[in-house]
């Protein structure tokens, strides 16, 4: 699966476990027309395999769609093609962006494309093991990365 569909599966994974949003706003677009029970379900099904690889948890989520077909399955596949057309992009500008880093920021981005990369990792463990490798960075490499992201 593709790192943005991974990031969008965390995004749902950080709701269920610290709660619905405000407004409910903060779903992946292909649940943005998901029932509550759907819903419900997709962050259920998120919780409770958290511990599998992206490969492994790929083929749940696949599964998960193609039981509730409709609507959310379409939206499922409108947003892999979506995620398909935004990987070039999304490539070009993160190589833009590495061009402009310090020395220390491009050894930062190396560190972390690997343990995204990590095919033996849990998404979870993933998750976790960025979060730790980021809170570690010195305040000035964390702000250039945080900065080529736009955030």
């Amino acid at each position: 699966m593709c790192r943005l569909a991974v990031l969008a599966l965390l995004a749902v994974a950080a709701v269920s476990v610290y709660g619905q949003p405000a407004g409910g706003q903060d779903v992946p677009p292909f649940l943005r027309n998901a029932t509550p029970a759907q819903l419900q379900s997709f962050q259920q099904l998120i919780q409770a395999n958290g511990h599998l690889t992206e490969t492994a948890l790929d083929a749940k989520v696949q599964a998960w769609v193609s039981q509730q077909g409709g609507k959310v399955a379409a939206d499922w596949a409108d947003f892999q093609k979506f995620i398909k057309g935004q990987q070039g992009q999304a490539e070009a500008a993160h190589q833009a962006a590495i061009a402009n880093f310090s020395p220390a920021a491009k050894k930062a981005d190396t560190d972390l494309t690997a343990i995204s990369n990590d095919s033996s990792l849990s998404v979870q463990a993933k998750g976790q093991k960025i979060q730790a490798y980021l809170n570690a960075l010195p305040a000035n490499v964390k702000a250039e990365l945080e900065k080529a992201q736009g955030q």
